[in-house]
Formats: structure tokens, sequence, C-alpha cells
């Protein structure tokens, strides 16, 4: 990030990660939460803070004192609310971790017991988005505080955007090449991951739009949106750009038509509206007469040796995290298929427990989307969406796990104690929604 006061910029965020810690544990959980949203995405401005005093463990030390502080706390609300998604979770934890343990003896390497085991960190990145989930859902309750994560959020954006832009916007798009690319402050999410990111939250925005009731509220997240939607055009990412559309589509179907026309209207007239080196970063895809360009012939080839080693262990796989050290092919670390992946590394048990997970969250989701949304009046479906999207991403991308976490649980939007005294009183604070519970669906 270039600020005039850089070089203080680091003490600052030691010394308010420390604050927010402090306050997590001995006041509102939540703090901790608000604090660590906006800076998620900054993985190169997190980068600061490792030559503090664990530093590197920013992330982990704030989960912690909202842990701590919820079961502090535990008197005054209840910790984990029930949901048909913590069983899942769960069991994707147990397995991942005993899947863990055979990948060390498949690898021959050292078994999975220490923070300096670059594959038991890996382990540990992973299963703490699912925690995030948790501690999200249990952190933040009203609708107020549900608008005050979004709110850090758009911020954090705002600044990720300005970051990117800064770095690539003086850059020629007259033609494509590779050197264009930049992963900007996500860090190593890496070109694509920066792409992914920008397309879910413009989408994410546009929906929660649709909902807005607000001329003003409208028109700034559609502001927003196009600022990530201008970074996204710029990542060059072929499948962000196509995971975009699709969000429209989706956007079309269940809630208004005219996103249906817009999604026509770019399919249509893409070209004319778009750098030329976007233009020939699509249409290198696909030359006739020359076949696929050389970086999806690539992956053609990862993924077809990825077959030939799911077919070894269809079962349980070769364990967690082992792809990354095969060497499979080239210098490729990763099989660029996230339903490849689980195939190799925890086989089919595996591959059935994730499509679990995405069947039971797209069930939440459609329920909390037609029965809740009166009440919550965001775009609860997107949120929720999100899960459905792999979650094998780095930190930087667990900003967009928080809208999903707040209401997982399937439960209606309990409003604030303000709105509570508003009303009259309702008993628990929880606004009923006519008809049957969602808690426990």
């Amino acid at each position: 990030m270039h600020v005039g006061l850089r070089e203080f910029a680091p003490l600052v965020m030691y010394i308010g990660a420390i604050v927010a810690f402090v306050l997590s544990i001995v006041w509102k959980p939540r703090i901790g939460l608000y604090y660590l949203v906006p800076l998620l995405p900054l993985q190169t401005a997190r980068y600061w803070l490792h030559s503090y005093p664990l530093g590197e463990k920013l992330v982990d030390i704030l989960l912690l004192g909202v842990l701590v502080g919820l079961f502090l706390h535990r008197a005054e609300r209840q910790i984990f609310d029930s949901s048909p998604l913590n069983k899942i979770l769960l069991v994707i934890f147990v397995l991942t971790y005993l899947s863990l343990w055979q990948g060390a003896f498949y690898l021959g390497a050292p078994l999975p017991i220490s923070f300096d085991d670059p594959r038991f960190s890996n382990w540990k990145n992973y299963v703490e988005m699912f925690f995030l989930f948790f501690v999200a859902a249990a952190s933040i309750r009203t609708t107020k505080q549900m608008a005050i994560v979004i709110g850090l959020m758009c911020v954090s954006v705002l600044i990720v955007n300005r970051d990117y832009l800064s770095t690539v916007g003086s850059r020629n798009f007259s033609h494509f090449s590779y050197g264009l690319r930049d992963a900007g402050p996500l860090g190593y999410a890496g070109e694509n991951g920066m792409g992914a990111f920008q397309a879910e939250f413009a989408i994410f925005l546009i929906g929660l739009a649709a909902f807005a009731k607000k001329p003003l509220l409208k028109l700034g997240l559609w502001a927003i949106a196009l600022t990530s939607i201008y970074c996204l055009e710029l990542t060059f990412s072929r499948g962000a750009y196509t995971g975009f559309l699709f969000g429209l589509f989706v956007l079309g179907l269940i809630k208004e038509r005219k996103f249906l026309i817009l999604t026509v209207v770019i399919l249509m007239s893409w070209q004319s509206l778009v750098p030329n080196a976007v233009k020939e970063r699509v249409t290198m895809t696909y030359q006739e007469g020359e076949g696929l360009d050389s970086s999806a012939e690539e992956r053609v080839t990862i993924w077809e040796d990825a077959v030939h080693v799911f077919n070894e262990d269809p079962i349980l796989g070769t364990g967690f995290n082992t792809y990354a050290y095969m060497g499979r092919v080239g210098g490729y670390t990763d099989t660029h298929n996230y339903y490849l992946k689980i195939l190799i590394e925890t086989g089919l048990v595996g591959l059935l427990i994730f499509l679990w997970l995405l069947g039971v969250a797209c069930k939440v989701s459609w329920r909390l989307f037609r029965m809740a949304r009166p009440v919550c009046d965001v775009d609860l479906y997107y949120g929720r969406e999100l899960l459905r999207r792999p979650m094998d991403v780095p930190a930087s991308e667990r900003i967009l796990m928080d809208p999903s976490g707040t209401r997982g649980s399937g439960a209606p939007c309990r409003e604030s104690r303000e709105g509570e005294s508003r009303t009259g009183g309702a008993g628990n604070g929880v606004r009923r929604i006519p008809g049957r519970s969602l808690r426990g669906t």
C-alpha cells in the first residue's frame, strides 16, 4: 500500500492487533473480527508484521482472542448455533487430519505434529477457515453487526483495488503478455486468486444492491462492485471471468431478470468493452488449426496425470497436501482443479463428503434466501453461496467466509437491543418470521 506514513503502518497495525486481542477477551469478542476482516485480503501488508514477536501469527492470535472471549462471556450468549453444517465440517476436520498422517507415510515425510512442518501448517490454515465460519456465526448476531462486517469488507476491498490499480494501472494493455499479470496485495493467492476474489466480491455486492431499498446504498454498492469488476478485467483470469458471468446468470434466475439481459449484453459486446490485451487473453484459449494455447494444454496434461494418480488410490487417496510434493508435471504443485485435488488426496470418500457439504450448504442457503430475506434484508444467499466454492484458499480470501458464517446456522437474524426496545421488547430479541423456524434445518 502506498500511504504517506507507511513506515509507521506496521507498528500501528501491531499495536492495534494487541488492543483488539485484549478487547475481544475482556469486552466484546466481535472486536477481534472487526479488526481482522479488513486485514484478511491484505497479505502483503501483513508481511510487515513478521518482524514483530508473533507477528506472522496475527490471524491465529486474533481468532484465539475471539474464541476465549466467547467462552468467557458464554453466560450472555449461546456460543455455537445448531447447524446442519456443523456435523459436516467436523467430519472434514477429522478426515483431513487423518489424511494428513496418511500423506506423511505416503511421502516418507515427518509426522504432522509440529507447526514447523509445512504440511501441518497448510492443514491448520485450511481448517482455520472452518473455524472462522464458527467464530463469525457465534460473534456476529444482529443485523447491525452484520452491516458493520460488510462495511469493513467494502473498505478492505477498496484498499485492495486502489493498491492493485496503482500497480497495474499504468501498464500497456494493447497486447497480452504474462508480464501484465499481478497478484497485487493478495500475495501468494496469485493472479488467479486475485481474479477469483474480485469476481466473488463483485457478485456479492451486486446481489446486496439488488436487495437494497435506499437509493444511496444501492448506488454505493454498485460503485464498489464496478471497481472490483474493473480490477477483475485486468487479472486476465479466464476462470474468474466465467465465474462472474455465471454469478450474474444465477442472480438473474433467482432475483431480477434484468441480470439475464445484462449477461447476454456482456456476452455479445465484451470485445468492444475490454482492452485488446483482455481480448487476446480470452481468444488465445483455442485457435482453429492450432488447438489450445500452451497454458490450457499444460492444465489438460496436469488433469490427465491427476487421473492416473487417482486410479492408484481411488478410495482414500494419497493423503492431504501430498500432490504439491510429488513433482508430477514440471514444477506445478497444484492440480488447478479442486475436485481432482480432492480425488487425488482424499479419494472418493473425501469427494463424497465435500459434495455432501455443498448440497447441505445449498439447501440451507435456499431456505434462508426464501424465508429470512425480509428480516435480514441482505443477500444471504450469496453469502452462503461462497461456501460452494472450493475452500483451499489463502488467508487473503477468507474475508469472504464472514458473511456466510454470520448466518450459516440457518437461523433468523437477531435484532439489536435498540431495535428490541423500539418494538417494546421481544423476549429473546429474535424477530420472528411467520411460518416454521429455520433453526436446525
